[in-house]
């Protein structure tokens, strides 16, 4: 029997940031080893697959008759339509996006070796929404106190109204690469953490201590007409701008560390009610939406901002959908969000819109790939989320948190498990998937998660996903589905310790079929019902 993770050891930071780049432990040169850290898969990587013979373990015999458990499928139940998986380019794409020249570290350049492991459908994990940091000024101002320069945010303003559109150039470009990587597919949000610097009341991009709010409301709108312009520049260069976030995780003071604004009731709805009213006037955001509040946690002060804001006429009609973070959240208080939103204020579409572990210390194994994968299908199958987004997609390590942790003196990079256990989703869960009725019979016994989405592919196939998080032994199983009957094709991806989202299985599929997946994986069931 293979050993399970350890669960529980880590303590959790006691600082609460936007989302988690802690003060943790710095990785140590060890894991950044020259040439090839990580070599994008290919086409030809994930034909080179092995058939696994079945876990004679998890095969029963009863008066001679051998037979498998199955994981069983109900396409005639179904829940949310997804949208997106995504990640924010705070802090690091502001310099990531310079690594231009190969070196020792990538096979092209770094900037592009990562932006193909993010963005990449067929050789990296496929993220379709990415979170563009809309900054305050604080790198150019030099005001606040920053225990890391990289949490400094460059505006585009020169003065009020004035525009220099070549600042953020590195961020700007990783933006642009994310999108064409993406197929199309890409919906870019762009959040602030702070207004502009010269409308605030402090100065600068951090709150004053006991301060209800960091601007004054005769800034509300120069503060959404900055987002806008923006906005209208971006689409401009054919940046598919979807969503504009004004505010972020608004409980916490945010006095020092980053950008920030806290808010009470009164001004975010203030805040929100001149974003909503604003963009109504400009034409070329028309399919742009305005999304929070982004609070910090589905718990807490939560429920009271929500209610502020469905207490406004204007903001009731125009938000029909809630973005919020699932940091310091148990599964027994998102239940209990859950009932509340569905009770009070029914239709209302939940968006996970920043997580991360916050464990301090680098983990590049499946232990906090399987705990990111369990948030994920928790948030999934408790809040009927219609999309998932971590914290950031590159960190410097150190932290639970990126995807990718870089070492920026040697423009070197290193993949986590958590890269491609979130591909085992992303690359599969495409935007108009449906979530389906799933279940296995290891779930009560081992540990053993299960999510499940059908949809419609490129090929104009239909396709069923299934998603599980195997925490014990090898399994073997046949698949029970209710619906669909014309499946004939299987692969099973997998993600382990050894294995990047790699194919393991595949073959022609019936309900006979036995499937195996390894132990100690997530894996990801693609069922076809491809056409003759």
């Amino acid at each position: 029997m293979m050993k399970k993770r350890k669960i529980g050891l880590m303590l959790l930071t006691a600082l609460i940031l936007t989302g988690c780049a802690g003060n943790g432990q710095k990785p140590s040169e060890d894991d950044f080893p020259p040439i090839n850290t990580v070599t994008p898969v290919t086409t030809e990587d994930v034909k080179n697959t092995e058939e696994q013979s079945p876990d004679e373990t998890n095969v029963h015999e009863e008066e001679n008759n051998v037979y498998y458990s199955k994981v069983k499928v109900d396409e005639t139940k179904t829940y949310q339509t997804w949208e997106s998986f995504g990640a924010s380019a705070a802090w690091w794409a502001q310099y990531v996006g310079g690594w231009d020249k190969k070196n020792d570290y990538s096979i092209v350049t770094p900037r592009d070796d990562i932006a193909t492991l993010l963005y990449d459908k067929e050789k990296g994990i496929g993220l379709n929404a990415y979170r563009y940091n809309l900054g305050a000024g604080s790198a150019e101002s030099g005001k606040g106190t920053y225990w890391d320069p990289h949490r400094r945010a460059e505006c585009f303003e020169t003065e009020a109204g004035v525009y220099d559109w070549s600042k953020d150039a590195n961020a700007v470009w990783f933006m642009q690469k994310a999108v064409e990587l993406s197929g199309g597919d890409m919906e870019v949000i762009l959040f602030c953490n702070s207004p502009l610097e010269r409308l605030t009341k402090s100065g600068k991009a951090q709150s004053l201590k006991n301060s209800k709010t960091n601007i004054d409301p005769a800034n509300y709108d120069e503060f959404a007409s900055y987002c806008f312009d923006v906005a209208e520049h971006f689409i401009s260069m054919g940046i598919p701008v979807k969503e504009i976030s004004p505010v972020n995780e608004p409980q916490w003071e945010w006095l020092d560390s980053q950008e920030g604004m806290h808010l009470e009731n009164d001004a975010l709805v203030g805040i929100l009610e001149a974003f909503v009213k604003g963009i109504k006037e400009r034409s070329a955001l028309s399919d742009v939406r305005i999304s929070g509040p982004e609070s910090g946690e589905w718990g807490g002060k939560t429920k009271e901002y929500i209610s502020s804001i469905m207490s406004s006429p204007l903001l009731k009609e125009y938000f029909t959908t809630i973005d919020c973070h699932s940091y310091w959240t148990k599964k027994s208080t998102k239940v209990s969000f859950k009932n509340w939103i569905d009770s009070v204020y029914p239709g209302i579409t939940l968006r996970t819109s920043e997580w991360c572990e916050m464990v301090n210390g680098s983990d590049y194994t499946m232990d906090s790939a399987f705990n990111m994968a369990d948030v994920i299908m928790e948030d999934m199958k408790v809040l009927d989320v219609t999309s998932w987004q971590l914290w950031v997609a590159v960190s410097p390590g150190g932290y639970r948190d990126g995807l990718i942790h870089v070492n920026e003196e040697k423009q070197a990079y290193r993949a986590t498990r958590r890269l491609w256990a979130l591909g085992n989703f992303s690359r599969f869960i495409r935007p108009g998937y449906v979530r389906t009725e799933v279940s296995t019979p290891y779930t009560d016994i081992y540990n053993m998660g299960s999510v499940a989405f059908t949809g419609v592919n490129d090929n104009n196939e239909k396709e069923l996903i299934v998603v599980l998080t195997n925490e014990e032994e090898q399994k073997s199983f046949r698949m029970d589905i209710t619906g669909t009957t014309g499946y004939n094709s299987y692969e099973v991806y997998t993600t382990t310790e050894e294995k990047d989202l790699l194919l393991t299985a595949s073959g022609e599929y019936n309900a006979d079929t036995v499937i195996t997946i390894e132990g100690q994986a997530v894996v990801t069931l693609k069922f076809t019902a491809r056409q003759e």
